[in-house]
């Protein structure tokens, strides 16, 4: 669906907010470790209490449980608040997960891709977009090695615009839908010069194989992917070919921006945006990989108070040479219900099988301009491949060994040559799809 723009007061309200409070935030990102807490407890605790009082599914569910979110004295009383999940909110839609008495005319209504099977639909309050403005800016100023002035254009590629500010020669943005074939993308990149290029991993990857040495002329000062799972040894080939380090991004549609890869190349959790945990498959708190768990600080309209992302990672506590004191969030590994199921029951992530495939291909950039891992049963999967100039006979017998060599012999792989690889309705395009 598209996103209405911003009115005058909003705009305004956004300006003026964003002017005041970048350099708060800028300051937070190295603040100490319990100034951190202290803040994101806070933060965490009004989020609790306005869900417990105005949302109906919150209210509901923190009464079964006997839990009282205004008890909140330490982030241990925060864990016994139970779990939220997609499809609870998702149901209730609008009259049980949104606050009692907001006005959805006032607010940019944004829908989740719907990569885990549910489409949602998020309302944010118009004036109260700044926070993932701030949030924004912070992740592409780490992509350009914390140098992002305030002239540098950026090229957008993505699926629809949202709603920015637009304050002439400030952070100027252009965005471009990725409908446009990669031929036509990259003209358009030519024509605009940009600084800074933010798209989908799977679009970077059409664009450099379509002409890596256009892309490499681009001389870009900073390059973020997100949205999609892609791996940090794909990332390292991309940056070799544009001069510079390629980062990631994690967020989502009802969390915002749940993490960021710092000038290190670390992923740095944006504490003072979302509290983030990880649970076990029993739903209580692990040190180990575990399903990704936020609470979004800012939306007070569609609140998310311990809410399931589907996601699987692992959050650790140390330092990082960036000088950021933030949790990192490590083993990201992808969505819980993605990857494969083998018939033994064993699960094999998403993010490792994007590993596997890329080795696969490793030797040769120019060996496919796109593929997909795709399993049709438990017993076998079909590696597709769009084949680029190098591609021969003896391609895809080499590619099979690769991948059987890493997978478990239980699975039969097979490789099939395909025309495109096509996107979804939302513009992006899945890797690894388990078919069943």
């Amino acid at each position: 669906m598209s996103i209405r723009k911003l009115n005058a007061r909003e705009y305004l309200v956004n300006l003026v907010a964003v002017t005041a409070l970048m350099p708060v935030y800028g300051r937070r990102e190295h603040a100490a470790r319990p100034a951190l807490d202290a803040f994101a407890l806070r933060r965490a605790r009004d989020m609790a209490v306005l869900a417990g009082t105005r949302v109906p599914v919150y209210r509901e569910r923190y009464a079964a449980a006997g839990v009282d979110p205004r008890a909140i004295a330490s982030w241990e009383d925060f864990r016994r608040l139970p779990l939220m999940d997609k499809a609870t909110i998702r149901e209730g839609w609008p009259a049980r997960s949104v606050a009692e008495g907001s006005n959805l005319d006032n607010c940019i209504l944004s829908t989740s891709s719907g990569s885990s099977g549910m489409v949602m639909t998020i309302p944010h309050l118009g004036d109260r977009m700044w926070p993932y403005l701030i949030s924004g800016q912070r992740m592409l100023r780490w992509a350009t090695g914390d140098r992002y002035p305030f002239w540098y254009r950026q090229a957008y590629v993505y699926t629809s615009e949202y709603p920015l500010l637009r304050v002439p020669g400030f952070y100027p943005m252009t965005f471009i839908p990725t409908a446009a074939d990669p031929e036509r993308l990259l003209d358009q990149l030519e024509q605009l010069k940009p600084h800074l290029l933010h798209t989908y991993p799977t679009v970077l990857r059409d664009l450099i194989a379509l002409a890596p040495e256009r892309m490499a002329a681009l001389r870009l000062r900073g390059c973020s992917v997100g949205s999609e799972l892609s791996t940090q040894a794909e990332r390292d080939s991309w940056a070799a070919v544009l001069g510079i380090r390629v980062c990631d991004e994690y967020s989502s549609e009802e969390l915002g921006r749940i993490a960021s890869q710092c000038p290190e190349g670390r992923y740095h959790l944006h504490e003072d945006v979302v509290f983030t945990e990880t649970v076990d498959d029993d739903g209580q708190p692990t040190t180990g990989v575990g399903e990704v768990v936020g609470t979004e600080f800012h939306n007070r309209t569609m609140p998310f108070v311990r809410y399931r992302q589907g996601d699987l990672a692992r959050i650790i506590n140390e330092g990082c040479p960036c000088g950021r004191h933030t949790r990192l969030l490590v083993d990201l590994v992808g969505r819980r219900n993605d990857g494969f199921l083998l018939r033994d029951g064993r699960r094999l992530p998403a993010g490792f099988l994007l590993d596997v495939a890329y080795r696969a291909i490793l030797g040769d950039p120019d060996l496919v301009t796109a593929y997909r891992f795709v399993q049709r049963d438990p017993d076998t999967a079909v590696f597709e491949v769009v084949p680029g100039t190098s591609w021969r006979e003896s391609s895809a017998s080499a590619v099979v060994a690769s991948l059987t060599a890493e997978l478990p012999s239980s699975l039969t792989v097979s490789v099939a040559e395909v025309a495109e690889i096509p996107r979804s309705a939302g513009g992006k395009r899945q890797t690894v799809v388990r078919a069943f």
